[in-house]
């Protein structure tokens, strides 16, 4: 009987280890990006009502007294969050584009990190509570822009 050679079924090629993990990388720096921006408008906002809560507490011994001090806090430790969400956001699309070679989602996320890093670390924007808010909330929205778009052109490109 003659046997017919046949060429062995092409095994499909796993994309590499960093191609599974991105995206899904750039959809949780989104929602933490975007959640960052809520909190950066929120927190300056809830800042201002802190002393008439204070007042309205009455006393230092009121259980209420806890969340408004940790809300102190947490806006002393701002700068962090906002250099780690700019970190993450850089980092991701610059990885991003050597795949897919787009700019546009590293420019915004460099754009949006100077707007979020400015505002948590420059003195006359952080003292501003109109300008900080703007600021903060535009930076954080831009990181997640960057996040999204980086994700779509890793999606189109491969």
């Amino acid at each position: 009987m003659d046997h017919i050679p046949t060429s062995p079924a092409r095994a499909r090629t796993q994309p590499p280890a960093s191609a599974r993990w991105h995206p899904r990388f750039d959809l949780a720096g989104a929602w933490l990006s975007l959640a960052c921006a809520a909190h950066c408008v929120a927190l300056p906002l809830l800042l201002a009502f802190t002393p008439a809560a204070m007042m309205a507490l009455r006393s230092f011994q009121h259980p209420g007294h806890a969340a408004m001090t940790a809300l102190l806090v947490m806006s002393r430790w701002e700068w962090l969050f906002a250099l780690l969400a700019s970190t993450i956001a850089v980092l991701s699309t610059a990885a991003g584009r050597r795949r897919h070679q787009r700019a546009l989602p590293l420019c915004v996320a460099l754009a949006g990190a100077i707007l979020l890093l400015s505002a948590s670390l420059y003195l006359p924007l952080k003292e501003s509570l109109l300008w900080h808010g703007a600021a903060t909330a535009c930076g954080g929205v831009m990181l997640a822009v960057a996040h999204l778009r980086n994700r779509r052109a890793l999606r189109s490109a491969g």
